[in-house]
């Protein structure tokens, strides 16, 4: 498995815009890590990406060799998770996608989803079309044009640049709604069910929220990836990508 150079690294805060000196400084840990990767020091790579993320930043590359890293140290579970990280970030990356996959065909359980709605897939389908480092410049790029188009407009009233500056203004105008639209959805996960991996060798699913034995209907393993719902205590209904649905104790999950 093929790492990843760093190309972005971003905050969950403020839209991903970091200053240089940050970067810089993280980048040294990402390299590090790299090296470490390629030296079948694994541990040591897991160690050298966790910095960044105790940092407060986050990355698709630093997710996706964080998945390779731990696919690479047998861990099926910590694996799916930073896959499926990374995929938040480049939905369409065919790497990621092909890397996931294969670790899914390595977990214990065999579920087969259900069929989405095409509508559901449309809007998935939108939402994920730009990758969100260049969705943030792509918004933040038209907002600025907007913004100068309308000083000139205002400034300049009359003349044959206020005419295509009002014009430029008002495409940009639309082009940051828009995408701004995109962007907000992904940002604060709006109609995104909120998704687990399931951490532990084997979790039992409960019928109710609650270790009584009696109350098992089946089990989940490893790597398996599930909808989050309501939360009871220490336990939390979940719903497998075929429908059933059932509940487990929070410990063993880890939200994506």
């Amino acid at each position: 498995m093929t790492l990843r150079p760093l190309r972005t690294l971003m905050t969950t805060l403020w839209l991903g815009l970091l200053t240089a000196g940050v970067c810089a400084g993280q980048e040294a840990f990402f390299d590090e890590g790299n090296q470490r990767y390629q030296d079948g020091d694994f541990d040591g790579a897991v160690a050298s990406y966790a910095r960044i993320l105790e940092a407060g930043l986050e990355s698709g590359d630093l997710y996706y060799n964080l998945g390779n890293t731990y696919f690479k140290r047998g861990e099926i579970g910590p694996a799916i998770l930073y896959y499926e990280r990374a995929r938040r970030l480049m939905p369409a990356d065919e790497d990621l996608l092909a890397n996931l996959a294969l670790a899914r065909q390595l977990t214990a359980d065999d579920i087969t989803p259900l069929p989405q709605f095409w509508l559901f897939r449309a809007v998935r389908w939108w939402v994920d079309l730009v990758p969100r480092s260049a969705l943030a410049w792509l918004v933040g790029l038209a907002y600025l044009v907007a913004a100068g188009g309308g000083i000139v407009w205002i400034l300049r009233p009359g003349t044959p640049m206020a005419v295509w500056a009002r014009r430029g203004a008002t495409a940009a105008a639309g082009v940051a709604f828009l995408f701004g639209i995109n962007l907000a959805v992904r940002e604060l996960g709006i109609g995104a069910p909120q998704k687990a991996v399931v951490m532990t060798t084997e979790a039992d699913v409960q019928s109710a929220p609650s270790g009584d034995s009696a109350l098992r209907i089946f089990a989940v393993h490893e790597g398996a990836t599930v909808r989050m719902g309501r939360r009871s205590d220490d336990w939390v209904e979940i719903v497998l990508e075929d429908g059933t649905v059932g509940w487990v104790e929070a410990a063993q999950l880890e939200p994506i």
